[in-house]
């Protein structure tokens, strides 16, 4: 195993809470990917042109006009605060006003859009496939985390650490520097390799008696889920009701006779 990922691994907040994998410790890192924010993408061929900035709408040019002000006055506001003052003004403020705002903003439109039709005309066709690919993963990752963020506010039950993390988490002191959590995850990892079948099946025991409890839970979470209409959420084999399952005996009681 590559104690380098994982550390990496454990150092993220989401496995300090939770392990979203049962797999053993040589198979743990694989099933885990980081992920990056995507710009413009480094093309195979030549470098690309320098891309120009769009200009901000009539609304976003009057925040940042009043912005400082705001904040000057509100120097303890969050920045969505003093958002929603600067909001509260625009729709206040009359119609000359806006419309000044506005009238620049569209003589600098009419200015990139020249500029990006040229941008454009400079790109070659590996480029434009580049940067097509760049913004698809940039699409697909940003509907993941909301997925993620969705399956947490729903309140999806968290999987449970597998024999291996459980023997870190039981063994590794709170509160080290990085460079000692990294020392510690070495030497532990190296340990439990040397563990015997015997000495690690306390800790595999007590994962998978938590693996069975934590399926269990899914179910009744999903069957719920599927009761609130919340299908997206639910795993696609369990989207047809097992016969077997509560939310089918439920809806077998409550159907009319």
């Amino acid at each position: 195993m590559q104690v380098n990922n994982l550390v990496r691994l454990f150092n993220s907040s989401r496995l300090r809470i939770s392990s979203r994998t049962s797999l053993p410790s040589y198979q743990l890192v694989a099933g885990f990917q980081t992920t990056t924010q995507l710009s413009e993408p480094a093309s195979t061929g030549s470098a690309l042109p320098e891309k120009p900035k769009r200009p901000v709408n009539a609304y976003l040019r009057f925040l940042q006009t009043v912005r400082p002000s705001l904040k000057a006055k509100n120097p303890d506001a969050s920045p969505a605060a003093i958002s929603k003052l600067a909001a509260v003004q625009w729709q206040m403020l009359d119609s000359a006003a806006k419309a000044k705002h506005e009238d620049e903003f569209k003589k600098e439109q009419a200015v990139w859009l020249q500029k990006n039709a040229k941008y454009l005309s400079q790109l070659t066709d590996q480029q434009r496939e580049d940067i097509r690919q760049a913004r698809s993963e940039k699409s697909e990752e940003k509907a993941k985390r909301e997925h993620r963020k969705k399956l947490k506010d729903l309140g999806r039950p968290k999987r449970p650490l597998n024999g291996f993390l459980l023997y870190i988490a039981d063994r590794k002191p709170k509160n080290l520097s990085k460079e000692e959590n990294k020392q510690q995850l070495k030497l532990l990892a190296q340990k439990w390799a040397q563990l015997s079948d015997a000495d690690k099946a306390p800790y595999n025991a007590r994962a998978a008696e938590a693996l069975v409890k934590y399926r269990e839970e899914v179910e009744k979470w999903e069957e719920k889920m599927i009761a609130g209409d919340h299908l997206d959420v639910i795993r696609r084999k369990h989207l047809i009701l097992p016969p077997g399952s509560l939310a089918a005996k439920e809806a077998k009681t409550k159907a009319p006779k």
